[in-house]
């Protein structure tokens, strides 16, 4: 008589299910063996088991052999594939908790961040901020520096984090509410402005219209010295500001955003944070020239605060240094 036994595990988990390259699925276990040759002949050899199975029993005399025991991996058991995570793979390869928190540099920004930049670099060729980004193991690549290209969720879904640099057009409600969407369902975006004093530095507005917020017109100047307790400025007590808007409310209002730092003219960054995703809106385009932080010390440590809070909730979070 073929005996089977089966054995299932309860529910399973990202490290062992069928997701996980390391998982081997079992094998049937349903082996069966030879039976005895007349009541006076040796048991038959029980079944192999399957992989990660159990083998069967011999059988009694002139009886055949049991299959093998069919065993799943147990559930909510993490296998550790390395010692540390150094893949973006959308794995918890060291089972500490935590998916692709790569950052082989230590420098406090994930090396697995997808990074758009949307528009031109600002006017200082000394900077090159696409570089120093890149440097610090992420992804990045700039777009939209000419006017035809489209801004879509097709374009947005290939980031996780989008800074919008010198637009070079304006964008409709349409390519707004792409933001919109995209911000809520988990994408995250950094603005600035303030390249040349003209109506170009308001070409943001219109994006950032979804989220109650806007640049208004009248050119100031920091530094900043007055921030509000949060993760984006944390650290800080001075940050260089030359050249750039105000950040207020709309007349339309809505969205959920909130004043983060402030110069005596009045608020010059806003955050939002609403849905699964997030945004920074700053007032200025200094902080992207990293050819001047030697004298601005603060503003790296600014960058690794804002990727790090507008980044992905659910993966990429890392150890920002001291």
């Amino acid at each position: 008589m073929l005996l089977f036994s089966t054995v299932l595990a309860a529910t399973a988990v990202a490290c062992s299910d069928e997701s996980d390259p390391t998982y081997q699925p079992p094998g049937d276990g349903d082996g069966v063996g030879s039976g005895g040759d007349g009541a006076s002949g040796t048991g038959g050899t029980g079944g192999a088991g399957g992989v990660g199975g159990v083998g069967g029993t011999g059988g009694t005399d002139g009886g055949d052999g049991a299959g093998g025991t069919l065993a799943l991996p147990d559930a909510g058991v993490c296998v550790a594939t390395a010692a540390t995570e150094t893949e973006c793979d959308g794995l918890d390869d060291d089972c500490n908790g935590l998916v692709d928190d790569v950052d082989l540099g230590m420098d406090g920004i994930c090396d697995c961040l997808r990074i758009g930049i949307v528009g031109n670099p600002g006017a200082k060729p000394s900077a090159n901020f696409q570089a120093w980004l890149e440097a610090r193991g992420s992804s990045v690549e700039r777009t939209h520096t000419a006017a035809g290209e489209v801004f879509d969720a097709a374009l947005l879904d290939r980031y996780d984090v989008v800074i919008l640099d010198f637009l070079q057009r304006a964008y409709t409600a349409d390519e707004a509410a792409a933001l919109a969407a995209w911000t809520e369902a988990g994408g995250g975006f950094i603005s600035m402005t303030g390249y040349n004093g003209t109506a170009s530095d308001f070409y943001p507005n219109a994006l950032l219209a979804p989220f109650g917020v806007e640049y208004k017109p009248g050119l100031q100047s920091g530094p900043v010295t007055m921030f509000e307790p949060h993760p984006v400025t944390d650290g800080l007590t001075s940050v260089t500001f030359a050249g750039g808007y105000t950040v207020g409310p709309t007349a339309a209002g809505g969205g959920s955003s909130t004043a983060i730092a402030s110069i005596a003219a009045g608020p010059i960054a806003f955050v939002h944070d609403d849905g699964k995703g997030r945004g920074v809106v700053w007032g200025d385009e200094w902080i992207e020239f990293d050819s001047e932080w030697t004298a601005m010390p603060e503003i790296e440590r600014f960058w690794v605060n804002m990727l790090a809070w507008v980044g992905p909730r659910d993966s990429c979070q890392v150890i920002a240094p001291e």
